[in-house]
């Protein structure tokens, strides 16, 4: 049982590294798709979206690291506890970020309107991609969550073909952000970031993750 113990613990370490890089691939995505040259307010706001609902996440991992949970403990038992469930429900609710996002266009605010719109592109990224892990998308009206049969981690659920998927939209956003943009740190750090993404889907693919 000792190594099943720690084949657990290793998995959920990878699944940490993982959620790291894809906040990353969320805020790159929405970037691409709602970013704009010589506005950086908006651009911001498209960051701060991207990145909304994955801070729960954040936040639940560095109280675990306090607390001093095992691996294992962190995301087999305290991750589906409370308050962290109703957190992360709460910044994965489309229901949530529709609102906010109708209201941003009524009133004419562009930033609440670009935030909004970057946790939506953030959510319909994470929606097809998460299968054990699945988000409460549909919050408050419903608990229902979408188990996908493919995860951008998980090998158990073809997780070479989520971390393909993944890569393939670093590549494409990246693409587009390095026509928009000239500044050499931005596009030194996305051409980095890109041949990153492709190293680690190339080793999924191939089965060494």
């Amino acid at each position: 049982m000792a190594g099943v113990g720690q084949r657990v613990d290793s998995d959920r370490e990878a699944a940490q590294g993982r959620d790291g890089m894809n906040s990353i691939t969320h805020l790159v995505a929405a970037a691409a798709l709602l970013a704009r040259k010589d506005e950086p307010q908006r651009n911001l706001a498209v960051a701060a979206g991207a990145f909304l609902p994955d801070a729960s996440i954040y936040v639940f991992f560095a109280w675990s690291r306090m607390e001093g949970l095992s691996m294992r403990e962190t995301w087999d038992v305290a991750y589906w506890s409370e308050p962290w469930q109703t957190l992360g429900a709460i910044s994965n609710s489309v229901p949530l970020e529709l609102v906010l996002l109708a209201l941003g266009l009524w009133r004419g605010w562009p930033a609440v309107s670009a935030f909004a719109g970057a946790a939506l592109i953030h959510a319909a990224l994470d929606f097809p991609l998460h299968a054990d892990d699945a988000h409460r998308h549909a919050w408050p009206l419903t608990d229902w969550r979408f188990h996908s049969p493919v995860s951008y981690w998980d090998n158990r659920h073809m997780g070479w073909l989520g971390a393909s998927i993944e890569g393939a939209t670093v590549l494409g956003s990246v693409a587009l952000l390095l026509r928009r943009f000239r500044g050499p740190l931005l596009r030194a750090s996305l051409l980095i970031f890109a041949c990153l993404m492709v190293a680690a889907a190339a080793w999924s693919v191939a089965g060494g993750g």
